[in-house]
């Protein structure tokens, strides 16, 4: 059955031109979203079922932005239907909602039954890890203003602001004001030109080129690099896409028309992606960004939760080499709470899809600071840290991704290597120094802390080892265990500070962002 889905699947893909049925994706995605009018005028009003504009999860008629995403990676990937002898070949509509509905079904049919036949024998758990990394970032969005005060944080000054500069001839501001501009025109319009218009808009068109430079290719060249990545891997829902690395699109012989089928990737891409502009910048480079995660970290906690008591970390005497403590301490009553470990290691493609997942460097890193953890624990009894922890304590990784989400598999044997690693490392460590140990990606704990208390926090945190919990996000555990109870409800800490790091933001206006992104908050 797979090969018949498959087939089906690629006879409409073959039957697609290029150009037109990328619009027809934009104008799908942005017919369910909250402002569907931009798109109106490209899809035939007879031929959109009655509830499938603005339409979300569970409805029937909601195409999924991550299906989308799939459907324009596989496009670049199929020949196109060759002519026939006795007539012009049949075009699939680009103006018609129902072709768009005919791909997404033969898509989830394959899907479907490529995990039933490829991935029946394989852990449950392993591939609840692949869904969520392929789902859960679409479901929360890009176009908020964390995801730019804490990209640009981290990013956007010192070192690493330095050798993006260098690099690209263009600055990192500069770079994501242009970004949020051509998304901006994007979620508004299918296409974009990079022409006079600009320069009413204080752009250079040389700056504009220097952008589309890193956000964009052309259709042929995004086609070949999807073909030679995309055949490398079985599972359709598990292949790269292309539109991370270029959520643009250029068509025309001079790549004049740039299209984005899903604009938010283009905030993706100038936020959180620019981590893949510096990472191979060197060691200092890497230090730069993981110190300014662990000061983003380490501000926005102690901002929502002044009744803690934070410590930032230190070194302390111990032979030979006296060692530092965590990130980021927690003390509550004289006693350590939770101790956090941060790290600013992004997820690869082969730690979120790949058939050994646990292999992928980042895993290690992740296992080298549950280690450190239990070390810290375990030195804090034996007397070196001068420091008292509480029974209950636990130990905490924040990532800037959604490391070990709903992976369960993944997250015992990342403990299991990280038990080995402390008989191998310091065999005086106990079983009580293994404390209970929780990941946190940097989203989740934006979303906790708007409203959380000091007690709902600690007690989410204390409750995500839990049996009923384990897998949870750890927003959506402190959301059950505050529901129906009253609440703080924080606005973003840092919303004053963003035009400060993106000095671009201000001089926009509020009144442009506002109109560009209703969502932005």
């Amino acid at each position: 059955m797979r090969e018949y889905y498959r087939k089906k699947l690629n006879k409409l893909l073959s039957l697609a031109g290029d150009e037109d049925f990328i619009q027809l994706l934009w104008s799908i995605q942005i017919l369910q979203s909250e402002n569907p009018d931009p798109a109106r005028k490209f899809i035939l009003p007879e031929t959109i079922p009655d509830g499938a504009i603005s339409a979300k999860m569970p409805s029937k008629h909601s195409i999924h932005k991550w299906e989308i995403e799939t459907l324009a990676n596989e496009l670049m990937t199929v020949p196109k239907a060759k002519p026939k002898k006795n007539g012009p070949i049949r075009k699939l509509r680009w103006d018609h909602f129902g072709s768009a509905t005919d791909c997404v079904n033969w898509l989830r049919k394959l899907e479907n039954v490529e995990y039933r036949v490829q991935k029946k024998r394989e852990d449950i758990f392993i591939e609840m890890g692949r869904i969520a990394a392929r789902q859960f970032d679409w479901q929360r969005g890009f176009a908020n203003v964390p995801q730019f005060y804490r990209n640009a944080f981290i990013y956007g000054q010192g070192s690493c602001a330095a050798q993006f500069e260098k690099a690209h001839g263009i600055t990192l501001n500069r770079f994501s004001q242009i970004g949020f501009m051509l998304f901006a025109s994007l979620t508004n319009f299918p296409v974009v030109r990079n022409d006079k218009s600009w320069v009413k808009m204080g752009v250079e068109w040389n700056e504009v080129e220097r952008v589309l430079a890193l956000i964009a290719m052309p259709f042929p060249k995004a086609a070949a690099i999807a073909r030679d990545r995309r055949r490398r891997m079985i599972h359709t829902a598990d292949k790269p896409s292309i539109l991370r690395q270029s959520p643009c699109l250029r068509f025309g012989k001079e790549g004049d028309r740039v299209r984005a089928p899903l604009p938010e990737l283009i905030l993706e891409r100038v936020t959180s992606g620019v981590f893949y502009d510096v990472v191979d910048g060197g060691g200092p480079i890497r230090d730069d960004y993981g110190r300014r995660f662990e000061d983003y970290c380490a501000r926005y906690l102690a901002e929502t939760l002044p009744g803690f008591e934070w410590e930032r970390e230190f070194s302390y005497r111990k032979k030979p080499n006296n060692p530092h403590t965590p990130d980021i301490l927690c003390k509550h009553s004289d006693q350590i709470s939770a101790a956090f470990e941060c790290k600013a290691t992004r997820m690869s493609q082969q730690a979120m899809f790949g058939m050994n997942p646990i292999k992928d460097r980042g895993y290690q890193d992740i296992t080298k600071a549950i280690f450190q953890l239990w070390r810290f624990f375990s030195h804090c009894r034996r007397g070196y840290v001068g420091r008292a922890v509480s029974d209950d304590a636990v130990g905490v990784v924040l990532t800037l991704d959604n490391w070990l989400v709903m992976a369960d598999t993944l997250r015992k044997q990342v403990l299991l290597d990280a038990e080995k690693m402390a008989r191998e490392k310091d065999a005086d460590i106990s079983q009580a120094d293994m404390k209970p140990i929780i990941f946190v990606a940097a989203p989740e704990l934006e979303r906790t802390l708007s409203v959380s208390t000091e007690a709902t926090f600690l007690e989410a945190l204390k409750q995500s080892n839990t049996e009923r919990y384990r897998g949870w996000r750890l927003d959506s555990i402190h959301n059950d265990l505050i529901q129906g109870t009253p609440h703080p409800k924080r606005d973003y800490p840092f919303s004053h500070e963003l035009g400060i790091i993106l000095p671009w933001w201000d001089e926009l206006g509020e009144k442009l962002a506002d109109a560009a992104v209703t969502g932005l908050e």
